[in-house]
């Protein structure tokens, strides 16, 4: 029965990674829509051909999807805001201090070992510019977190959330993930 199942939908089975380039040709050739976030899928349950499939088979009503695709971007942009507040918190309170620590740390070591401190420059001076690239980038976070979270609930919200703040988010993670290194 499994070889029967398999042999007839084949076609209909991909097997690669659904996040990569290979996927999106591949769904392009089988003429199907590729949504990359959450936040443009949502509107699809509000399509008129949705409405009518969940109308004809007595699931929702058109009032009741629209209700839920409300849900969907409130809970998304909550979720998104947590995680940008709790990034700011931790970056803030945790990761930057502990980078001003060590680069005092590493000046106070050479200069009492009296040794030739070329290489602990050198490292410095990476430190040093990853932390300021972690500083600009957390207050630039601050900034899009506080402009989303005094926006309207809803659609527009939830946008902000997925197109300013997420990249914000990830402007920060990259100097941050090379200190932690």
């Amino acid at each position: 029965m499994i070889k029967e199942t398999l042999a007839a939908h084949k076609r209909v089975v991909f097997n690669g990674n659904g996040y990569s380039d290979e996927w999106v040709a591949e769904a392009e050739r089988r003429g199907l829509p590729n949504i990359r976030s959450m936040v443009d899928a949502i509107p699809a349950l509000n399509t008129e051909k949705s409405v009518k499939l969940f109308e004809k088979f007595k699931v929702f009503t058109k009032a009741e999807l629209e209700s839920r695709a409300e849900i969907k971007f409130e809970s998304y942009a909550k979720a998104i805001n947590i995680e940008a507040r709790t990034m700011i918190d931790m970056a803030s309170k945790q990761i930057i201090p502990a980078i001003i620590k060590y680069t005092k740390e590493l000046v106070v070591a050479v200069k009492e070992a009296g040794a030739d401190a070329s290489v602990q420059a050198e490292l410095l001076t990476e430190v040093s510019g990853l932390l300021a690239e972690s500083k600009k980038a957390l207050e630039a976070l601050k900034v899009v977190t506080d402009q989303a979270a005094a926006m309207e609930e809803g659609e527009d919200q939830a946008r902000f959330y997925h197109f300013d703040v997420v990249p914000a988010m990830e402007a920060l993670r990259a100097p941050v993930d090379k200190l932690e290194m």
